[in-house]
């Protein structure tokens, strides 16, 4: 966990730096190899409800998938409520680089507001980073062997399945948001940062909401969290084609457009809330407690290293003309698959409690 905060400061560090060499031939390089840093372990306002390593702490020290559930249901609401905060981090960027231009050109505003956004990212990861070294982990047998064991790993296949076809929809989406929403709606970069910015707290404000209050109602009466979790992911999935094709039909009314955003994030939002902390309780509900952090590793990785399609959401939002948002729609379509394949792989395979 601690190594997992080591990389995003480096990566934060670094393009930070890279806004001092715009225009340089190495500019370009120590910016991908910098935001490859910062992602590794995980990118996103909610990256701390996430971190590497912490499922298999949460896993070790509670036994319970219920106690689990509702741990991690109030990191994921702290973590929202903190998201917020970065949420208006990039409204601010966006005033900055409007009152910067009155005296520079656009493209110098932007790289001196994100220069001042990236280092306070640093700053604030360097913070998680210190309290960490307060975080305690209940006594275990040590592990004695690298392998895992078969059950385990059966298991970890399972769900790595699921969240191989998550994080490639993920990575499809939402990084190419912004960039979609200033297109569509001929929006300048400052207003299209401001907009997504109020977009994303609002989210944040209903993960924070539905993570602490939906897991106790479902558990006071007995829903399966199987089901609950996998049909919120398939959900997720419908919003984002709904998100597409509002894009693309409300283009020409910016008005209803971006109202249509707003509604269906807020809701993709709240779902987030509703599956994340079931869907984490759950993945360790098959693993033999030796191999809590090597599963849990594997997990994180399967789904972090597919948002590498990222890279193909540009093409493909110039794939069809007029179609800008068709990344949006084939990230939904994966999403869906993602919790299709969640329920049929582990229904019936999680360990009783």
């Amino acid at each position: 966990m601690i190594l997992a905060e080591l990389l995003p400061v480096a990566g934060l560090c670094g393009l930070a730096v890279s806004t001092f060499m715009i225009g340089s031939s190495i500019s370009l390089p120590v910016i991908i190899i910098s935001a490859m840093l910062a992602g590794v372990t995980g990118v996103g306002g909610m990256r701390g409800s996430f971190s590497a390593g912490q499922q298999a702490l949460i896993a070790n020290n509670w036994k319970e998938e219920k106690a689990r559930v509702q741990k991690i249901g109030r990191i994921v609401t702290v973590a929202s409520i903190a998201a917020i905060i970065g949420g208006l981090l990039l409204v601010f960027q966006g005033i900055a680089t409007s009152i910067l231009e009155s005296n520079t050109t656009e493209l110098i505003a932007n790289t001196l507001s994100y220069r001042y956004l990236f280092i306070l990212s640093a700053l604030l990861v360097l913070i998680s980073l210190a309290c960490l070294f307060f975080v305690k982990e209940a006594s275990r047998e040590r592990k004695k062997h690298v392998s895992i064991k078969h059950e385990s790993l059966s298991y970890t296949i399972k769900v790595m399945s699921s969240q191989i076809l998550a994080g490639l929809g993920l990575g499809l989406a939402l990084p190419i948001l912004p960039a979609i929403v200033a297109e569509s709606f001929s929006l300048s970069s400052a207003a299209a940062s401001q907009y997504i910015g109020y977009v994303y707290g609002l989210g944040y404000i209903l993960i924070a909401l539905s993570s602490t209050y939906v897991p106790r109602l479902i558990y006071k009466r007995k829903i399966d969290t199987l089901k609950v979790a996998s049909a919120a992911r398939v959900f997720q999935g419908t919003l984002l084609i709904l998100l597409a094709f509002s894009i693309l039909f409300l283009h020409s009314n910016v008005i209803a457009g971006l109202a249509a955003i707003g509604i269906t994030y807020a809701a993709y939002s709240a779902l987030i809330g509703i599956g994340a902390p079931m869907r984490n309780a759950i993945n360790m509900g098959g693993i033999h407690a030796n191999d809590y952090g090597t599963a849990s590793a594997a997990m994180g990785a399967s789904i972090q290293l597919p948002q590498t399609s990222s890279g193909a959401a540009g093409f493909l939002s110039e794939a069809i003309s007029g179609f800008v948002s068709l990344p949006l729609a084939i990230g939904g379509g994966f999403i869906i698959l993602s919790g299709i394949v969640y329920w049929k792989l582990l229904n019936g395979r999680r360990k009783k409690q």
